[in-house]
């Protein structure tokens, strides 16, 4: 627990003072989603071998391992403020290449997060990107936080697990669905024998409601703006996604809150959006792109280096 309502996992980085990144997964997911990310900067044999940044891999409140908290509690600024205080906290510890600022990158929901916290400490955060993702308000699914709070994420057997999650949310984790979390290693077995879901129902449905179906993030984007329109520091941002056509991708192109309306946020002649498409890639970028997306990253923290529009 590196700060209060966080689990992190810190990979230290290669070179001279190796500045940080904070990598904050999406919706149903959790930190283990960057090991890909994060072993081809740790490489021997790499081309980040000499030199990489530092790595904090978070699970939010109700992700992975860490407990849902306060549900009264569960909104963007407070994700945010958990995922500042977490990387502070590393930075005290470890440093940041001589620099008070940090790099977040955001996957599908952990952008939104990612943006609230670049608009709420903009004086901690200098580049923030947004994976596959866009602002616009998504309509939640109903559900039944009762059912929800009852589950049992962990059990005697894998099939236990499942059932459990199935039951909880028959609508959306269908028992295909949760299949899937076993084989992508959200169901796992604990060191005591026992199985747990890395994936919460309530902290699923939390997030969807308070994160996802509201409008956060266009508002942390407006704010962001704002910050370059009055010369105050203003964290960039960046959106490296899949192709529009590409039938996984969570990144809406039109309407208030999609693609084009981030790219015509301008709110000075030496602030804009950057935009990146990744060629071939799917919904999770960094896992179905890793190189690319890895090497872009790098380039990014180390050296404020921009992705160029297509990759």
């Amino acid at each position: 627990m590196a700060a209060p309502n966080v689990r992190a996992t810190f990979q230290a980085g290669r070179g001279a003072n190796p500045p940080l990144v904070v990598l904050v997964h999406g919706l149903e997911s959790f930190s283990g989603t960057w090991d890909a990310v994060r072993a081809r900067c740790a490489s021997p044999d790499g081309p980040h071998r000499h030199r990489a940044p530092s790595i904090l891999a978070l699970d939010l409140r109700g992700h992975g391992l860490t407990p849902v908290g306060d549900e009264d509690d569960f909104s963007p600024a407070a994700l945010a403020a958990d995922v500042v205080a977490c990387a502070r906290a590393h930075m005290t510890a470890h440093g940041a290449g001589g620099k008070d600022t940090f790099t977040i990158v955001g996957h599908s929901m952990g952008s939104r997060v990612a943006l609230r916290a670049a608009a709420d400490f903009p004086d901690a955060v200098d580049h923030v990107v947004v994976e596959d993702m866009d602002c616009s308000i998504r309509r939640a699914p109903k559900f039944d936080h009762d059912a929800l709070r009852r589950c049992v994420l962990t059990a005697p057997t894998r099939e236990e697990v499942v059932a459990n999650l199935a039951a909880a949310m028959p609508d959306v984790m269908t028992r295909e669905r949760c299949e899937g979390y076993a084989a992508r290693g959200r169901i796992i077995e604990t060191s005591a024998g026992e199985w747990t879901s890395l994936v919460n129902p309530l902290g699923y449905a939390l997030a969807y409601e308070r994160v996802l179906a509201v409008d956060d993030a266009a508002l942390a984007v407006k704010q962001i703006e704002r910050f370059a329109a009055m010369r105050q520091p203003a964290p960039i941002v960046h959106l490296w996604r899949a192709p529009f056509d590409e039938p996984g991708t969570c990144a809406e192109k039109d309407g208030l809150g999609g693609v084009e309306w981030i790219l015509q946020r301008d709110g000075s002649s030496e602030w804009r959006v950057r935009d990146c498409v990744f060629e071939n890639a799917e919904h999770s970028v960094h896992n179905t792109r890793v190189e690319a997306f890895t090497d872009a990253m790098v380039a990014l923290v180390m050296d404020g280096t921009d992705a160029p529009e297509r990759l």
